[in-house]
């Protein structure tokens, strides 16, 4: 068997790679990654097949793989674009649409993955700032700072949720009715600390209204929404069972009534994220009784635990650092600090969150200019304003 000190690099060095997309002429994929980072360890004999296979939380993946069903669906109704189309077309200022962004991206992403809206409003947002010949960053940012303080509110916000709320034994009411003042307290900071740095320059926009089929979209988001009721209301079933059979009487629902067979829509669902899942799962097993998994369950207090968790979200990434940490929580406040402080940490920097990522790979494709400097700049006060406030709420 290969030393601690081997499987720790492994682990670590995967967790690095999962920041780059391309290294030389070789590209990299952040599900590629965590998958043969997982059959490396496998191999080495670091965690047995068995032990891999246990160490795969069902539950989260099932949810997961729920809400990309449901997330895809509605996309294919055209409502994201549309909802950010009209969005860009009645705000008529860059300080209303910057505001606007914010608010909406959070609206959508309480109820649907973060990763997902900040994919489909990105574009729409691009093309409107670029009409308006005026600084893209602060407006494109704020659909990030948007997208995952919003996603504190509820499990079913971003993946890191879904872990925890699979994991801690926590219902889905508790969850939100102790992190949702968290995130509507952190929107609050984040608009106030973005105002100040925006004029009220008039946008003249030309983005048209795509289509949008209204009735599959009040399907498909009824569904969503039937979903988050489901799992307030029957607390002591498996949110996993609960979204998954949502998610599979969703397709079921298309190809009856909408005649849309069920493999176009789960031929466009993110696959990737249940894959880097797994593969994150058996990496973080490998490593279960390793000094590195030792010295973090040491963290005392909820403030050692929200800066561990600041800081390793900044080093590895939130996912990573939440399945990391979670070994070392053992009361529901310290899950809640874990889940809100480990999203509000991924505005920090663009290694913090996969949502930055995607705006500035988004930025990159239609030639606008977002400096990762920019984002640090305006994302990192934010970021610790709004962990260090939301440490101090949930301790009362």
């Amino acid at each position: 068997m290969v030393s601690d000190a081997v499987v720790t690099a492994i682990v670590l060095g995967t967790f690095a790679l999962l920041f780059f997309r391309q290294i030389r002429v070789y590209p990299l994929t952040r599900a590629v990654t965590a998958a043969t980072g997982a059959v490396v360890v496998v191999a080495l004999g670091a965690i047995t097949p068995e032990a891999a296979v246990a160490s795969v939380d069902t539950g989260t993946i099932l949810l997961l793989f729920g809400m990309l069903t449901h997330v895809e669906a509605l996309s294919r109704s055209g409502f994201y674009r549309w909802a950010a189309a009209q969005l860009v077309r009645h705000t008529g200022t860059v300080r209303r649409l910057t505001l606007g962004t914010l608010g909406l991206a959070a609206v959508l992403s309480a109820v649907a993955l973060n990763d997902a809206i900040v994919l489909l409003m990105t574009p729409v947002l691009i093309r409107a700032v670029r009409d308006a010949e005026t600084d893209p960053a602060i407006p494109l940012i704020a659909v990030v700072l948007g997208a995952n303080i919003g996603s504190v509110a509820t499990p079913l916000g971003n993946p890191q949720n879904a872990y925890i709320l699979s994991r801690s034994g926590l219902t889905t009411r508790e969850f939100v009715a102790t992190l949702a003042p968290v995130a509507l307290v952190s929107l609050v900071i984040a608009g106030v600390l973005l105002v100040v740095q925006l004029d009220d320059a008039p946008i003249q926009s030309s983005v048209s209204t795509p289509d949008i089929d209204r009735q599959w979209a009040l399907s498909s988001g009824g569904f969503l929404l039937v979903t988050f009721g489901l799992l307030v209301v029957l607390p002591t079933v498996s949110a996993g069972v609960i979204a998954a059979s949502a998610g599979v009487l969703h397709l079921a629902w298309l190809q009856l009534f909408r005649k849309v067979p069920g493999n176009e829509i789960l031929g466009e669902m993110d696959w990737g994220i249940l894959v880097l899942f797994v593969g994150l799962f058996v990496l973080v097993g490998s490593i279960d009784e390793t000094p590195l998994v030792t010295a973090l369950q040491s963290v005392d207090g909820y403030g050692g635990l929200g800066v561990s968790t600041f800081v390793l979200s900044n080093l590895v990434s939130n996912v990573p650092a939440v399945l990391l940490l979670s070994t070392t929580v053992g009361d529901p406040t310290g899950w809640y600090v874990l889940a809100a402080v480990s999203t509000l940490a991924g505005n920090a920097t663009p290694i913090a969150s996969a949502a930055t990522l995607i705006v500035l790979d988004q930025a990159n494709r239609h030639g606008v200019e977002l400096s990762p400097r920019r984002i640090v700049r305006i994302g990192l006060p934010i970021a610790l304003i709004t962990s260090g406030v939301a440490v101090l709420l949930l301790q009362l």
